[in-house]
């Protein structure tokens, strides 16, 4: 996993030409706007949302939005397109985790990967300090996302050709 410094750097630069964005509808009703080079993880993240019947809001999910970090003085990876924010609502930034994100579906986005092997989203929840339930980042380098999604760390994913069967 890259640090959010090495994230910058090499996604960069912040609030690129609307051009290399691309918006994807999520399960429900929400919808982000990501970094194109992105559009399969998030696909693939979408995945994990559809297995798990986690529903979206339109009115509290996003991604790109070119604006400082809260609290800091670099831009937020939202400003580079490659963090999205599911549901804020019920998955609040604060002191304490609160979601109303299965815990299933959180392992499952974790667990995708490229195909050389690289871990693709981080989680808000998991920071340290302050937790940012509806968060998710992509982690790795653009290098490693072009590889392409490996298909089997996708939940319900078909990775393999059923067997014909008849006569």
């Amino acid at each position: 996993m890259l640090t959010t410094a090495q994230l910058r750097a090499a996604w960069g630069p912040a609030c690129r030409p609307s051009s290399t964005r691309v918006t994807i509808a999520l399960h429900g009703a929400g919808r982000i706007t990501v970094d194109r080079r992105c559009e399969a993880a998030f696909r693939a993240l979408n995945a994990c949302l559809v297995a798990h019947d986690y529903r979206t809001r339109r009115a509290d999910t996003g991604a790109y939005n070119c604006r400082r970090i809260t609290g800091g003085t670099g831009y937020s990876l939202h400003a580079y397109g490659i963090a999205a924010d599911i549901n804020w609502s019920t998955n609040p930034y604060g002191r304490r985790l609160v979601t109303d994100m299965p815990a299933a579906m959180i392992a499952a986005i974790k667990a995708i990967r490229t195909r050389n092997g690289v871990r693709v989203f981080g989680w808000g929840g998991d920071y340290r300090t302050n937790k940012d339930a509806m968060h998710f980042e992509v982690v790795c380098h653009p290098s490693d996302l072009a590889t392409g999604i490996d298909l089997a760390t996708i939940p319900g994913h078909p990775t393999t050709t059923p067997p014909t069967t008849g006569g």
